[in-house]
Protein backbone atom coordinates (compact mmCIF):
# COMPACT_ATOMS: atom_id res chain seq x y z
CA UNK A 1 0.00 0.00 0.00
CA UNK A 2 2.72 2.20 0.95
CA UNK A 3 4.45 1.79 -2.13
CA UNK A 4 1.34 2.60 -4.44
CA UNK A 5 1.02 5.73 -2.86
CA UNK A 6 4.37 6.87 -3.04
CA UNK A 7 4.59 5.83 -6.42
CA UNK A 8 1.49 8.27 -6.91
CA UNK A 9 2.47 10.89 -5.21
CA UNK A 10 5.56 10.93 -7.69
CA UNK A 11 3.45 11.04 -10.93
CA UNK A 12 1.05 13.89 -9.15
CA UNK A 13 4.50 15.87 -8.04
CA UNK A 14 6.19 15.44 -11.66
CA UNK A 15 2.66 16.26 -13.59
CA UNK A 16 2.59 19.43 -11.50
CA UNK A 17 6.26 20.27 -12.16
CA UNK A 18 5.35 19.85 -16.08
CA UNK A 19 2.22 21.69 -15.87
CA UNK A 20 3.79 24.36 -14.18
CA UNK A 21 6.40 24.93 -16.75
CA UNK A 22 9.47 22.96 -15.67
CA UNK A 23 10.65 19.88 -15.82
CA UNK A 24 12.95 17.43 -14.32
CA UNK A 25 16.08 18.80 -16.42
CA UNK A 26 15.27 22.25 -15.62
CA UNK A 27 15.73 21.46 -11.69
CA UNK A 28 18.30 19.56 -12.12
CA UNK A 29 20.00 22.70 -13.37
CA UNK A 30 21.14 22.04 -16.53
CA UNK A 31 19.18 23.76 -18.61
CA UNK A 32 20.00 26.98 -19.94
CA UNK A 33 16.24 29.15 -19.25
CA UNK A 34 15.10 32.21 -21.14
CA UNK A 35 15.14 33.54 -17.75
CA UNK A 36 18.40 32.44 -16.88
CA UNK A 37 20.41 29.65 -14.83
CA UNK A 38 19.71 28.19 -11.52
CA UNK A 39 17.99 31.42 -9.36
CA UNK A 40 20.31 34.36 -11.34
CA UNK A 41 17.56 35.49 -13.59
CA UNK A 42 18.13 38.07 -16.41
CA UNK A 43 16.88 41.48 -15.14
CA UNK A 44 17.30 40.50 -11.02
CA UNK A 45 19.04 42.91 -9.18
CA UNK A 46 22.48 42.76 -8.01
CA UNK A 47 21.49 42.28 -3.89
CA UNK A 48 18.99 39.17 -5.28
CA UNK A 49 21.76 37.77 -7.02
CA UNK A 50 23.91 37.41 -4.57
CA UNK A 51 21.53 35.69 -1.71
CA UNK A 52 21.26 32.83 -4.89
CA UNK A 53 24.53 31.74 -3.77
CA UNK A 54 25.86 30.95 -6.90
CA UNK A 55 27.93 34.01 -7.66
CA UNK A 56 31.49 33.80 -5.84
CA UNK A 57 33.78 35.75 -4.86
CA UNK A 58 33.81 39.71 -4.47
CA UNK A 59 32.84 40.78 -8.12
CA UNK A 60 34.99 42.96 -10.82
CA UNK A 61 33.44 46.69 -11.46
CA UNK A 62 34.46 47.55 -15.44
CA UNK A 63 32.24 50.97 -14.60
CA UNK A 64 29.13 49.82 -15.73
CA UNK A 65 28.65 46.44 -14.67
CA UNK A 66 30.00 44.12 -11.77
CA UNK A 67 31.47 40.81 -12.81
CA UNK A 68 30.94 37.65 -11.32
CA UNK A 69 32.91 33.92 -11.23
CA UNK A 70 30.05 31.69 -9.99
CA UNK A 71 30.48 28.51 -7.81
CA UNK A 72 31.04 26.17 -10.60
CA UNK A 73 33.77 28.30 -11.90
CA UNK A 74 35.23 30.26 -9.46
CA UNK A 75 38.42 31.11 -11.80
CA UNK A 76 36.88 33.33 -14.12
CA UNK A 77 35.30 36.43 -13.42
CA UNK A 78 33.32 36.79 -16.42
CA UNK A 79 30.03 34.40 -15.77
CA UNK A 80 27.92 36.42 -14.62
CA UNK A 81 27.64 40.68 -15.97
CA UNK A 82 24.94 42.69 -13.24
CA UNK A 83 24.80 46.19 -15.00
CA UNK A 84 24.19 49.16 -12.18
CA UNK A 85 21.06 49.98 -14.03
CA UNK A 86 19.67 47.16 -15.35
CA UNK A 87 20.25 44.05 -13.23
CA UNK A 88 21.68 40.76 -14.28
CA UNK A 89 22.51 41.29 -18.05
CA UNK A 90 24.68 37.94 -18.99
CA UNK A 91 25.11 34.83 -17.75
CA UNK A 92 27.45 32.08 -19.24
CA UNK A 93 26.76 28.48 -18.25
CA UNK A 94 28.75 25.43 -18.08
CA UNK A 95 29.82 23.24 -20.54
CA UNK A 96 27.00 20.56 -19.61
CA UNK A 97 23.98 22.90 -19.99
CA UNK A 98 22.20 23.20 -22.91
CA UNK A 99 18.97 24.93 -24.39
CA UNK A 100 15.26 23.64 -23.62
CA UNK A 101 16.03 22.81 -27.59
CA UNK A 102 19.38 20.96 -26.96
CA UNK A 103 21.44 23.53 -28.13
CA UNK A 104 25.03 23.26 -26.32
CA UNK A 105 28.41 22.59 -26.18
CA UNK A 106 29.47 20.19 -28.67
CA UNK A 107 26.40 21.38 -30.86
CA UNK A 108 27.21 22.44 -34.75
CA UNK A 109 26.37 25.91 -36.38
CA UNK A 110 24.14 23.74 -38.79
CA UNK A 111 22.42 22.22 -35.72
CA UNK A 112 22.15 26.41 -34.34
CA UNK A 113 20.52 27.46 -37.70
CA UNK A 114 18.70 24.62 -38.14
CA UNK A 115 17.19 24.96 -34.42
CA UNK A 116 16.71 28.42 -34.41
CA UNK A 117 15.59 31.29 -36.57
CA UNK A 118 17.10 34.85 -36.88
CA UNK A 119 20.72 33.60 -36.28
CA UNK A 120 23.64 36.24 -36.88
CA UNK A 121 27.17 35.36 -36.97
CA UNK A 122 29.25 38.01 -34.81
CA UNK A 123 33.37 38.12 -34.09
CA UNK A 124 32.97 35.20 -31.48
CA UNK A 125 29.71 33.37 -32.89
CA UNK A 126 26.35 33.25 -33.28
CA UNK A 127 23.35 35.41 -31.78
CA UNK A 128 19.99 33.56 -31.28
CA UNK A 129 16.52 35.13 -30.33
CA UNK A 130 15.50 33.33 -27.54
CA UNK A 131 11.91 31.96 -28.75
CA UNK A 132 9.14 34.06 -27.52
CA UNK A 133 11.31 36.43 -26.12
CA UNK A 134 12.22 39.89 -27.25
CA UNK A 135 13.98 41.23 -24.97
CA UNK A 136 16.74 38.46 -25.14
CA UNK A 137 19.33 35.98 -27.09
CA UNK A 138 21.61 32.81 -26.45
CA UNK A 139 25.05 34.11 -27.43
CA UNK A 140 26.58 31.11 -28.52
CA UNK A 141 30.70 30.88 -29.05
CA UNK A 142 32.33 28.52 -31.91
CA UNK A 143 35.35 27.42 -32.68
CA UNK A 144 37.55 29.22 -34.58
CA UNK A 145 36.62 27.05 -38.15
CA UNK A 146 35.80 29.26 -41.17
CA UNK A 147 34.77 28.85 -44.83
CA UNK A 148 36.68 30.95 -47.20
CA UNK A 149 33.81 33.69 -46.95
CA UNK A 150 34.96 34.37 -43.54
CA UNK A 151 31.34 32.45 -42.16
CA UNK A 152 31.47 29.69 -39.74
CA UNK A 153 31.64 26.09 -41.22
CA UNK A 154 28.23 24.09 -40.72
CA UNK A 155 30.64 21.77 -38.87
CA UNK A 156 32.18 24.09 -36.75
CA UNK A 157 31.35 23.25 -33.18
CA UNK A 158 29.91 24.93 -29.88
CA UNK A 159 32.42 25.78 -27.43
CA UNK A 160 30.33 27.85 -24.92
CA UNK A 161 26.88 29.11 -23.84
CA UNK A 162 25.39 32.10 -22.66
CA UNK A 163 21.85 34.69 -22.33
CA UNK A 164 22.22 38.15 -22.42
CA UNK A 165 19.46 40.81 -22.38
CA UNK A 166 19.28 42.22 -25.71
CA UNK A 167 19.32 45.84 -25.63
CA UNK A 168 19.65 46.11 -22.17
CA UNK A 169 23.98 44.55 -22.52
CA UNK A 170 25.37 48.22 -20.79
CA UNK A 171 28.51 46.61 -19.80
CA UNK A 172 31.72 47.98 -21.54
CA UNK A 173 34.50 45.71 -21.78
CA UNK A 174 32.57 41.72 -21.27
CA UNK A 175 35.02 39.16 -22.22
CA UNK A 176 34.74 36.09 -24.63
CA UNK A 177 37.39 33.69 -23.69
Amino acid sequence: MFKKSFAAMGIVIGTALLIGGLTPASASGDVLTPEGYHQVKLGQSEAKALRTGYLSGDGWDDGACNRYATVDRPDDEWRVAISHENGVVRVRVPENVRTYEGIGVGSTVAEVKETYEGVWEYRRGLSVPVPGYDDRSYEIWVEDSYNEDGTYRDDAKVIQLGLTAGAQFDCTLFGDA
